[in-house]
């Protein structure tokens, strides 16, 4: 939940309870009030009662309101109650006093009601007047509240939106929406120089990581063209050549890794921006062709299922490095049982290969340097293909099932 509405469900959570305490305390107010007045006015009847000679009339009485009778007793006590009385055929509440007098030197019990319809009919309205204005009030501070807010965390969320839509890639500056908020102000501030910082030390980095690679190629090549100008030699022993053939690979393998390294940089850079449309099935085909006399020597039994064809946009020298990378992943890393099956549909191709057992820490196999069972290998060759897989949107994933490894892109679309 968002924190804007947070603020406003406490606010309208607590108002309320306060409103209704003070609606409970204002209720209970009112009804003593008019209880009042109904007594005054029960009194007030009452001394005019006491003032008028009864003459010879023994008792007096007009039901429901006045009954006075004739009585042994005598009190200066009032007595108020509540009481209910039955007129044709419906009860109906009285506020009742009660007094015992003296009029005319004789003593009569004077008994006084009031109806209580009308004083309930007008608490009543005006509880429901007070519960009308309380939630006017309270919706009315609700909007205020709302308002308020809104204006008060535009820039915040102005800037949130900001923060989402910054990218490295693109290299623009982050600039913080104004705000007269001292909170705000501040924040705006770390996170100016924050974004700065990061675009600096990316930009840095990049910069870094392709001169290194770039300035390791001339030395590199110059290294293997030596070592192959010693290997020609035939003045060199057997353990002269065994020593040169370990630098040579070495060298070889050194320019693999500086090579994959560049490229894993370049595609996070996001520095292949060419896209086309491209048929996957005839990129296939192409793959095929290439990998056909591999596929001879190494006697696979190959089955391509074509079921529907996959039209992508994207560059076409990372699709090609990709599908390089998982064909000739599959066809080196096959075990006895040599079988090969690619299934290509709309939006999905799966490369499957026989295998013993399943690779070594599948979860991790996307992650560089991560070598399985092949010593000669970078550890790269995934790493480069999960990375461009993510480059295009995609998703790679791998399984092992019924003895065949299982590698699979998807598109998330």
């Amino acid at each position: 939940m968002k924190l804007i509405h947070q603020l406003n469900r406490k606010y309208l959570t607590y108002a309320a309870i306060l409103f209704f305490v003070v609606g409970i305390i204002l209720f209970v107010l009112l009804r003593s009030i008019v209880r009042e007045e109904t007594d005054e006015k029960l009194i007030s009847m009452l001394d005019r009662i006491e003032s008028v000679d009864p003459g010879e009339s023994s008792h007096f009485e007009m039901f429901p309101i006045i009954s006075v009778k004739p009585s042994e007793h005598h009190s200066d006590e009032v007595i108020f109650s509540d009481t209910m009385l039955q007129i044709e055929d419906e009860g109906e509440a009285f506020r009742q006093l009660t007094a015992f007098r003296q009029i005319g030197g004789k003593n009569y019990k004077v008994v006084i009601r009031e109806s209580s319809v009308e004083s309930s009919d007008l608490l009543a309205s005006l509880t429901l007047m007070i519960i009308l204005s309380f939630g006017g009030l309270l919706f009315l501070f609700f909007l205020i509240n709302r308002r308020i807010s809104q204006r008060l965390w535009n820039p915040f969320f102005v800037n949130l939106e900001k923060l989402k839509q910054f990218s490295l890639q693109s290299a623009v500056p982050f600039s913080p929406e104004y705000s007269d908020t001292d909170e705000f102000r501040e924040m705006n501030k770390v996170l100016k120089g924050l974004t700065d910082k990061i675009l600096s030390d990316y930009d840095n980095l990049k910069k870094f990581s392709e001169n290194a690679s770039h300035e390791l190629q001339t030395p590199l090549a110059v290294i293997r063209s030596k070592t192959e100008a010693l290997l020609e030699e035939d003045q060199l022993s057997q353990n002269q050549i065994s020593k040169i053939e370990a630098i040579y690979k070495s060298v070889n393998r050194l320019s693999k890794i500086n090579s994959g390294l560049l490229l894993l940089s370049r595609i996070e850079n996001r520095q292949f921006t060419e896209a086309e449309k491209i048929s996957l099935n005839e990129i296939m085909k192409q793959h095929m062709e290439n990998f056909n006399e591999l596929m001879e020597i190494k006697k696979l039994t190959f089955t391509y299922d074509f079921q529907s064809d996959w039209i992508v946009e994207c560059n076409k020298s990372l699709l090609d490095m990709l599908i390089n990378n998982l064909f000739g992943n599959a066809i080196i890393h096959n075990s006895e049982s040599v079988i090969l099956k690619i299934i290509l549909s709309d939006g999905q191709l799966t490369f499957y290969n026989s295998g013993n057992k399943p690779l070594p820490d599948g979860k991790e196999l996307f992650e560089r340097f991560r070598k399985g069972d092949r010593s000669d290998s970078v550890g790269l060759g995934l790493a480069i293909s999960k990375q461009i897989c993510t480059y295009f949107g995609w998703q790679l994933s791998y399984r092992f099932e019924k003895q065949m490894h299982v590698f699979t892109i998807h598109s998330t679309n």
